[in-house]
């Protein structure tokens, strides 16, 4: 997606097993702090990242979470789009698990719904997106375009992933959650994450979001990587870039074989052997699957904006993200630091 105006991040909002801020989850990833828990299905236990609350209830763990992302972001009552894999799913096995019977699915989304809008002072309905792994830069890509057309000046871009048996029970039943934090496989989590997008000059510019699709399987892209190269190819392109512009990147990086192989295949056939430097944080916070694109990207600027993370990393220009989603999903965005808006802070 080329960008005609200039779409900015003026804030960012993080809550995950990071910590429930920012700058405590940039202040972990430095430390190195990890806080993996375990969740429990009939058969097995796995890893797990949950959000450190002290909420005990679905929604009100739910609503207090998206509370904390709308204090960082300023919210108010901006037009809001929202990703996630699951949603209310959690919401309607807690009410299953307390009445003994299943019950009306919508009921328990549309509820969820207003619990979100009254946790940001948000009138309006969101938009919500669903693409698996790739929800939040579903979402980022849809705001921006319409902020880039003019149609609206400001949005709020969210992904939400909350504990769902159902998510992992389904990714158990493939075999491909990990038994133990250094196991290869996915270690799911939680996260609520988001940026305030604009319309005027910020620290940050979106320069580029490019989703794509790929048909191989229903559950993996194509070995070879080829259309998650040209995926990347694309985002490159939109942005006015070469390959040799990007300073820094952060993959999909499951730890899982069908989908770091064709990722790995697709950063060497773009980059050969002059990648930039890589950073992950799967390991670090779990696999957040619809909020995953929002969580990490709100995380790496948060750690980029410390004076240890600007140690470590310097000041890179060109950040490339790239996630790689169930169904086909491909997503990859670019963002630029803008040096004259750093000046004028």
């Amino acid at each position: 997606m080329k960008i005609p105006r200039p779409v900015y991040i003026d804030r960012i909002g993080h809550v995950s097993a990071l910590g429930l801020s920012t700058a405590t989850a940039a202040e972990a990833v430095l430390t190195d702090k990890k806080a993996v828990s375990w969740r429990e299905l009939p058969d097995a236990r796995y890893p797990w990242f949950a959000l450190p609350l002290a909420e005990t209830d679905w929604t009100a763990r739910a609503r207090r979470a998206v509370e904390l992302v709308g204090l960082e972001l300023a919210a108010g009552g901006l037009p809001l789009f929202v990703g996630s894999s699951a949603l209310a799913t959690g919401a309607v096995e807690a009410r299953a698990r307390a009445d003994g019977v299943v019950p009306a699915c919508f009921d328990d989304i549309a509820a969820f719904q207003t619990e979100i809008l009254a946790a940001l002072g948000v009138k309006s309905m969101p938009w919500l997106f669903s693409t698996s792994c790739t929800s939040g830069f579903a979402v980022l890509e849809t705001a921006s375009l319409l902020i880039a057309h003019g149609e609206i000046d400001e949005a709020l871009a969210l992904g939400i992933e909350f504990g769902c048996d159902t998510t992992l029970a389904g990714f158990a039943s493939l075999g491909l959650l990990a038994r133990d934090e250094n196991a290869e496989g996915l270690i799911l989590g939680e996260a609520v994450a988001g940026l305030r997008l604009t319309a005027q000059p910020a620290a940050w510019r979106v320069a580029s979001c490019r989703l794509g699709t790929d048909g191989y399987s229903a559950t993996s892209p194509a070995p070879d990587g080829h259309v998650i190269a040209a995926n990347l190819a694309a985002a490159l392109d939109d942005a006015g870039l070469e390959a040799g512009d990007i300073d820094l990147i952060k993959p999909h990086r499951s730890r899982m074989f069908s989908t770091d192989e064709p990722e790995e295949a697709a950063l060497d056939l773009l980059f050969g052997a002059r990648r930039p430097p890589e950073i992950t944080f799967k390991r670090r916070m779990g696999h957040t699957l619809g909020a995953s694109g929002p969580a990490e990207l709100t995380v790496l600027l948060a750690l980029l904006d410390t004076c240890a993370g600007k140690a470590l990393y310097g000041q890179p220009r060109y950040l490339l993200f790239n996630l790689v989603g169930f169904g086909g999903s491909a997503a990859t965005v670019i963002i630029e630091r803008c040096r004259a808006a750093e000046k004028r802070k």
